[in-house]
């Protein structure tokens, strides 16, 4: 029995129940991210060629050199998709959840006179993360988790002078390598040394480590022009992606306000304080910004609360409620675990409602070829089940591909504005595929020289009325067999482009 007790009190046996509430989280994520299909086909082309391609292979419009800035990330997802299946991708986003949370962690050790790491914090901490990042398996998760290890490295040694701080380049070298975020990083490093110049104390060190790592940012397959596109992308402005709006848009105020308080009262904590530390809060106050500008960042001022505010916040909050609130996170949290094999993890999440599924069938079993105009948010899905049939205008790697130009086209033919006949007329465009929430959608019926030979649950599909038939085969509405076929492929995307070429 007093072994037994041992254990449960053991540091271990949180670690334990905070994976497997990660696992949970990620069962639980609400559904797959539309580029998730972008980053299998990367994953998929590059262990078929055992290259990357640096060319666009997917699109029939004008495009510019490949900067995908996820290229890493893509291959560790579509390893653990190919070994597991469905699974993989819940199981490498509890990964990455709970080595965010495991580093959060270790953060909250290095502070001193502050209690112990606790279960409820980190519950509550990685439910907020999960919050912020409904979707199945994304990429920047990859930057949250890199972000809390380097708050980790950059935090031992200010307090403890510790020479993991000269690990920080070959760090960098992976992170530029896996996702765009490492951004976020050069920036933090920079924010710890002008802080740390302000409290007079040791900050050459963070120059070095600066003046060091810049230059390695060169090392990625496309060299110093990759850098170049960091900075063009961290700078452009996406209107028309709502995760880079900010908090208070009246699309996210709702969804997201509790976060941005979370971060407000972190900072309130910070300018209460008599000793004030102004490389915490110059970490703090920056991400808080950056969050409330940009929703998609939040989840970095979330990570410095729980890690550099823990022992601040744990002072407001007396010793017996902290003692009832860790009794009650373990009940809870291991209620909760139980349940794990009931959200089926092994089972793909669908959704007719917001993928062209059924879409993508009917064009498959008609084999109906072409190039398809459809939304960037629906294009990776469209490639991925249809490539090389289908090619399509574009898609939600924006930056990483196309033009400016082409984008506003593609706005312009969604909003059914004047000049919508640019986006089909000024490129072989011929499938349409507007989603049946636009403008476009009503506005084709009415139009005589496209017929609608398909109403699907998301899309519909028009064809010129000089070719549309009158009959065609039409797909299944069983979930079930949507289920079972949901990741399976033309199986072209190994085909070295040069051979695609000279058979086309």
């Amino acid at each position: 029995m007093e072994k037994f007790k041992t254990v449960i009190k053991s540091r271990a046996f949180m670690y334990f129940i905070l994976f497997m509430l990660s696992v949970l989280m990620a069962c639980l994520s609400t559904e797959y991210d539309y580029d998730l299909f972008a980053r299998l086909i990367v994953g998929e082309h590059f262990f078929a060629n055992w290259s990357l391609s640096y060319n666009d292979f997917l699109s029939y419009t004008p495009t510019h050199i490949w900067y995908d800035h996820e290229y890493g990330a893509s291959l560790i997802y579509y390893l653990f998709f190919k070994v597991l299946g469905p699974f993989g991708l819940i199981l490498i986003q509890a990964i990455l959840m709970y080595l965010t949370t495991f580093f959060v962690i270790k953060t909250q050790d290095l502070q001193k006179n502050s209690y112990p790491p606790t279960l409820w914090f980190s519950a509550v901490f990685l439910l907020i993360i999960a919050h912020l990042n409904p979707s199945l398996i994304r990429c920047h998760l990859c930057s949250f988790m890199l972000f809390s290890l380097l708050i980790y490295i950059l935090e031992k040694s200010r307090k403890y002078n510790s020479k993991l701080l000269y690990t920080i380049p070959l760090l960098i070298i992976l992170w530029n390598n896996i996702h765009g975020g490492v951004v976020a990083g050069m920036g933090m490093i920079f924010i710890y040394m002008i802080g740390e110049i302000i409290r007079r104390k040791p900050w050459k060190k963070y120059l070095i480590v600066l003046l060091v790592s810049t230059p390695l940012l060169a090392i990625n397959p496309w060299g110093w022009d990759y850098f170049n596109f960091l900075i063009s992308a961290n700078t452009k402005t996406r209107t028309y992606v709502t995760e880079w709006w900010f908090v208070f848009a009246q699309r996210h105020v709702q969804y997201y306000y509790s976060s941005f308080i979370i971060s407000l009262f972190a900072v309130a904590i910070a300018l209460c304080k008599k000793r004030f530390d102004m490389t915490k809060f110059l970490a703090l106050i920056t991400t808080t910004v950056l969050g409330t500008l940009h929703v998609k960042l939040l989840s970095l001022s979330v990570i410095i609360v729980a890690a550099l505010y823990y022992k601040e916040i744990m002072k407001l909050i007396c010793s017996n409620c902290i003692r009832l609130m860790e009794k009650t996170a373990y009940i809870l949290c291991i209620i909760a675990i139980l349940y794990i094999p009931f959200t089926h993890p092994y089972t793909p999440i669908i959704n007719l409602n917001k993928f062209p599924i059924v879409e993508c069938e009917f064009l498959k079993i008609n084999n109906i070829k072409g190039n398809i105009l459809t939304e960037f948010g629906l294009g990776s899905y469209v490639s991925y089940k249809l490539y090389p049939n289908n090619l399509i205008y574009m898609d939600g790697r924006y930056e990483e591909c196309y033009y400016d130009r082409e984008f506003n086209k593609l706005i312009q033919f969604v909003a059914a504005e004047d000049n919508w006949k640019d986006a089909i007329y000024d490129y072989h465009t011929e499938i349409l595929m507007p989603e049946k929430t636009t403008r476009i959608y009503e506005f084709l019926k009415d139009r005589p020289e496209w017929t609608l030979i398909f109403d699907g649950p998301n899309a519909g599909i028009f064809l010129p009325s000089s070719i549309a038939k009158k009959e065609y085969l039409q797909p299944s509405h069983d979930i079930k067999y949507y289920e079972k076929n949901i990741f399976k492929t033309n199986g072209e995307f190994g085909k070295k482009d040069e051979e695609r070429l000279i058979n086309e």
